[in-house]
């Protein structure tokens, strides 16, 4: 067989990997699917998505949540009708399985108009669906002006009685949304330091010695009650360059937030101090 195989093939291929699938293996079909971003294939997801079978649901799901590459703009093919969809089928889904892929569908497509109805399920009785809500939240909210009830529902995720669930929860707090009030998540990784499951106990420890780490030198940097708004997403952004951090991009982002404040204060070379202290902390976690 030469060029494409058969799109019916690939869907049959795709259907069969979906129902074996132990979240290890690769999913080669259901990949060659989101490749084809093609009018006739979102035709024939969004007609599996409102299937009476919960199994081809998750299909047309699973192939809507990735279907063609990013664009510039950090749009995928089709986003409009497909986000609509989703959320239509959000409203009317009773399959476990099948809601936690639309949510998780819906936070690659970074759909804000969808985080009351994702919210709504940080309570569902499955904890696949709520894992997902923790872990796609960080796509849907305002980073820097968290909706109240999404971090409301986020904080309560990080003391979920699933250990997945509170993991990803607490990473999205600590590492993913610079703009959580410092003070909650400061209480939260206090009280999760003795959490029973060993990563979120590690992990809240650490931020939380981050925290004071960095307000201590915002302190000494930066005139009394400019600083503690920034301590979130200085650590965000140190968080996600790793041992990488970028002195530069930190000064750009310091300046930025403090707005006609950052004149005159010496941001250049606190964003240095913290990027290096960043990097050597970084090195010694990993080594």
């Amino acid at each position: 067989m030469t060029g494409q195989p058969p799109l019916e093939l690939l869907l049959r291929l795709a259907l069969r990997e979906i129902q074996d699938d132990d979240g290890v293996m690769a999913l080669p079909s259901l990949a060659a699917l989101h490749r084809r971003p093609t009018r006739q294939l979102f035709d024939r997801a969004a007609a599996l998505a409102t299937d009476g079978d919960p199994e081809h649901r998750e299909l047309g799901v699973r192939i809507l949540r990735e279907l063609g590459d990013e664009q510039p703009d950090g749009r995928r093919p089709f986003r409009e009708p497909t986000v609509a969809l989703l959320r239509s089928r959000l409203r009317d889904e009773t399959d476990p399985s099948v809601t936690y892929w639309i949510v998780s569908a819906l936070g690659y497509h970074r759909d804000r108009e969808s985080l009351p109805q994702v919210v709504a399920l940080a309570a569902h009785p499955d904890d696949r669906v709520r894992f997902h809500v923790a872990a796609n939240l960080p796509g849907l909210v305002d980073p820097d002006r968290v909706q109240p009830e999404a971090a409301e529902a986020l904080l309560r995720l990080c003391h979920d009685e699933d250990p997945e669930t509170r993991y990803y929860a607490l990473y999205a707090a600590t590492r993913e949304i610079p703009g959580l009030d410092v003070e909650a998540v400061t209480r939260l990784t206090e009280q999760l330091v003795d959490d029973p499951d060993t990563q979120i106990s590690a992990m809240a420890a650490a931020h939380h010695e981050a925290i004071r780490e960095v307000r201590n030198r915002l302190g000494d940097a930066l005139p009394p009650g400019t600083h503690d708004h920034l301590i979130g997403p200085v650590l965000v952004n140190l968080a996600c360059a790793g041992e990488t951090a970028d002195a530069q991009w930190l000064d750009e982002e310091l300046r930025r937030r403090l707005g006609p404040e950052a004149a005159g204060l010496p941001t250049a070379r606190l964003a240095a101090e913290l990027a290096a202290w960043w990097a050597d902390r970084e090195s010694r976690v990993w080594s």
